[in-house]
């Protein structure tokens, strides 16, 4: 089974809503996927065996070592030799002290992301646009080792939910309303959502959408934190994009795989799963009937136009029969009757402002002023 997939992933430590931002402002960076500003171990415990962990972001992990330094110091300030390992497929690397850990000792880690250098090297930001720090991690290591070889235990779950997009084609609408789709002002194009907007009339849904909302979590009553730390996952949908994380949303039946990877010893491990069998996913039909009863005076209608409603391609609803454009205002007033003389008469005497041409510009101001602007809004998906 395929169905349309969204997939989710959590950012680590570092890129956070306020480091998105300035990556943006300062770095050169781009909306949907920021820079880090820095990268923290993602556990702070460790198994005498394990590994410490990174996670750059998606697709991230090969080309962040050109830009990432990493120091680790003992209990004395001494530093701790050791390697890098990427897993560009997962997006980590890690890690990998050349001597095991000391058990129960404590670490330093020191990290340091050169997001200024490579906002200009993917970018073209200007050199030194932005500037990040060294940052600091203590790390503990567990008296134990890792458990043996195995799949992480899971615990998956599956929530079913129907939702209204802002969406002109989901609505049905009466008494001159044409909405569309407007794009909310923010930091980024779409970064703040969009919202339906029309002047007149009244507007209602006519389909809603199902959609199942899928999350995998390792079950920590089963895990010791050093043991968590070591493990990463990806889930995949049947035969679509690869993405790192945990979550799905489902708008059509599908099986998922999640794939975890032990680092420490680097075994692959795969679940797979079906779901959406059972529960209503995709567009579902609404009856608007009575909302419109109770809002209308004329008939409802929909159109065509994408995201935003073109009023010459309307037709009635449920009927389907065409349904007739708005007849736009004429530019121009009728002109005034003429005298006598054939001369076109004036208002308010010789000095005053001729409507023969149409309203003048008060007149245009006061019209402005009482339009009433409507809007309407669903929560978006």
């Amino acid at each position: 089974m395929r169905g349309l997939v969204w997939l989710r992933w959590v950012l680590p430590a570092g890129l956070c809503g306020s480091a998105a931002g300035t990556a943006r402002a300062h770095c050169g960076d781009e909306c949907w996927n920021p820079l880090p500003m820095f990268l923290a171990p993602t556990g702070l415990e460790v198994a005498v065996d394990g590994v410490l962990t990174f996670s750059p972001g998606y697709r991230r992990a090969e080309r962040a070592l050109e830009f990432f330094t990493l120091k680790v110091l003992d209990a004395m300030g001494e530093e701790v030799a050791g390697s890098f390992e990427v897993h560009e497929e997962f997006s980590v690397f890690v890690w990998r002290p050349a001597q095991p850990w000391l058990a129960g000792a404590t670490y330093t880690v020191v990290t340091h992301v050169d997001t200024a250098a490579w906002a200009t090297a993917e970018y073209g930001a200007q050199p030194g646009a932005c500037v990040t720090y060294e940052r600091e991690a203590t790390v503990k290591v567990a008296a134990e080792p890792l458990p043996p070889v195995a799949a992480p235990p899971l615990v998956v779950t599956s929530e079913h939910q129907v939702v209204q997009r802002e969406a002109p084609a989901d609505l049905v609408c009466c008494d001159g309303a044409y909405p569309r789709l407007q794009e909310n002002q923010g930091h980024c194009p779409g970064f703040d959502g969009e919202r339906l907007e029309y002047e007149a009339g009244f507007c209602t849904h006519l389909r809603e959408h199902g959609r199942l909302a899928v999350a995998y979590t390792y079950d920590e009553a089963l895990l010791t934190a050093a043991a968590r730390s070591n493990f990463v996952s990806r889930l995949l949908p049947s035969g679509e994009l690869q993405w790192v994380g945990t979550e799905a949303s489902l708008s059509a039946p599908a099986c998922l795989q999640l794939e975890t990877i032990d680092l420490a010893r680097e075994q692959v491990f795969v679940d797979e799963r079906c779901f959406g069998d059972d529960v209503a996913l995709g567009p579902l039909e609404v009856d608007p009937a009575a909302a419109l009863a109770g809002s209308c005076a004329g008939p409802a209608y929909v159109c065509e136009g994408g995201d935003r409603w073109d009023a010459e391609q309307c037709v009635t609803w449920p009927e389907g029969q065409v349904y007739p454009a708005p007849v736009a205002p004429p530019d121009e007033e009728p002109e005034a009757e003429a005298t006598e003389t054939g001369a076109p008469a004036q208002s308010g005497g010789g000095e005053g402002c001729s409507v023969a041409g149409g309203p003048g510009l008060l007149a245009l101001v006061m019209l402005a002023g009482l339009r009433r602007r409507r809007r309407f809004s669903a929560p978006r998906s």
